[in-house]
């Protein structure tokens, strides 16, 4: 295991250096020779544009695509293939370079009740991501993750082909968005409370959700805001889950103003200075029903739902959302469970955003001898460069029992 690690390391460091070609992912900025200030706020946090872009299955909205396009695909057959087929194999095309990119990740973090009070994570995280398109109808995105997790060295390949009918309609394998609180829209070190919040058994939104997925978007009117949806069945915990019951989730928004879902009228909007302004409102509600298993303890039953707000306008953005969790396990008491965070950032310049948010949570508001915890976290990010970015924050605990374990970090990320 020990050299098998080494070797990751060592391939990311070589394509570090010598792979011209390499999240969007770099890669994408490189197949339309722009820059990553077009799909994101502050990467990986998507723009509205980055939104639409996703939504069309990493595509240009509007059917224009190919000329945006400013490397060559090769193609896998020819066009006259379609004319005879099903006697031929459907023509299709793969990106005309390396599809590659990484992404690493440095911390320089201190923990008030840490035996280390300082430590220095650097690399954190370094990860290998691909993605591209497979002529109309095939995407795909993966990475392979090499982490270090409390001194130990995790290794995680999620990987993703999606088929795409149309920006409405696209079917999903491999890992799916089970997560209402995806990483593209967090700026944080720290994950939302949601997100990590753990069910009696151990489950949480947070870890890899394998699985189907049906999911879509369309605009709304004047080709401004619409909607969108996701429903998929998943395995709940692991690549090989721990029970024979499959998981079950689904989430719906609508956006109200601004760009539109899956394109429109500003289409062309991001690639200006003003990149991160997308005046709307979204509005958004899911629900999560599934099993948790865990050894030598009865099995957990829990059904999650609740909802969020998206609210940008010039240079503000809030956001927060709502989590309600029923759980029960036979022979101890049903257990109801809920947690929330609202939050607040601001574009100092396009460069430098402020942001604070405020979490709370409570594992079973029945019982009062179970007390709330909350948190306020301060930050601030930093765009050296539009794939270079900076991030301090602190994670200060307003409750009694957690008011020692406040947190400081410096975060380095880069892509390449």
């Amino acid at each position: 295991m020990k050299y098998l690690v080494n070797g990751f390391i060592m391939i990311g460091c070589l394509l570090m250096f010598f792979n011209e070609q390499s999240w969007g992912i770099p890669s994408f900025s490189r197949k339309y020779k722009t820059s990553c200030s077009t799909c994101h706020y502050a990467a990986p946090m998507l723009n509205g544009f980055g939104k639409a872009f996703k939504n069309n299955g990493y595509r240009y909205p509007a059917g224009t695509d190919p000329e945006m396009t400013k490397e060559e695909p090769v193609s896998l057959g020819s066009e006259a293939y379609k004319k005879v087929w099903p006697d031929a194999i459907w023509p299709s095309d793969i990106p005309g370079t390396s599809p590659l990119a990484i992404w690493a990740i440095g911390r320089i973090e201190y923990a008030a009740i840490s035996d280390v009070k300082w430590s220095l994570e650097i690399p954190h995280e370094i990860e290998v991501l691909y993605g591209g398109t497979m002529g109309e109808d095939f995407s795909f995105f993966g990475e392979i993750e090499v982490e270090n997790e409390d001194n130990e060295t995790e290794i995680a390949f999620p990987f993703a082909l999606q088929f795409d009918y149309s920006p409405a309609f696209h079917i999903r394998a491999g890992m799916v968005h089970a997560d209402p609180t995806p990483t593209h829209s967090r700026l944080t070190r720290n994950h939302y409370n949601m997100a990590s919040f753990r069910s009696r058994n151990g489950w949480r939104f947070r870890d890899d959700h394998v699985g189907l997925e049906v999911w879509g978007a369309g605009n709304g009117a004047d080709e401004r805001g619409g909607f969108t949806y996701r429903f998929g069945i998943v395995n709940g915990q692991g690549l090989t889950d721990m029970n024979p019951q499959k998981d079950f989730y689904g989430k719906a928004t609508y956006k109200i103003g601004g760009l539109g879902e899956i394109g429109g009228a500003e289409a062309g909007a991001s690639e200006k200075s003003e990149f991160y302004i997308d005046n709307s409102l979204t509005l958004g509600g899911y629900f999560y029903k599934g099993t948790a298993s865990k050894t030598g303890a009865d099995d957990e039953d829990f059904t999650l739902f609740g909802g969020d707000l998206d609210f940008w306008y010039d240079r503000f953005i809030a956001n927060g959302a709502l989590m309600l969790m029923n759980s029960k396990i036979p022979n101890l008491t049903d257990r109801k469970s809920m947690a929330y965070y609202v939050q607040g950032n601001y574009v100092l310049y396009p460069w430098l955003i402020g942001l604070v948010r405020y979490e709370w949570e409570d594992k079973d508001t029945d019982i009062d001898a179970v007390k709330p915890v909350n948190a306020v976290i301060p930050g601030i990010t930093f765009m050296a460069r539009a794939n270079i970015k900076f991030i301090l924050e602190f994670k200060k605990f307003l409750d009694e029992a957690n008011k020692n374990n406040d947190t400081f970090v410096l975060q380095m990320n880069f892509g390449i």
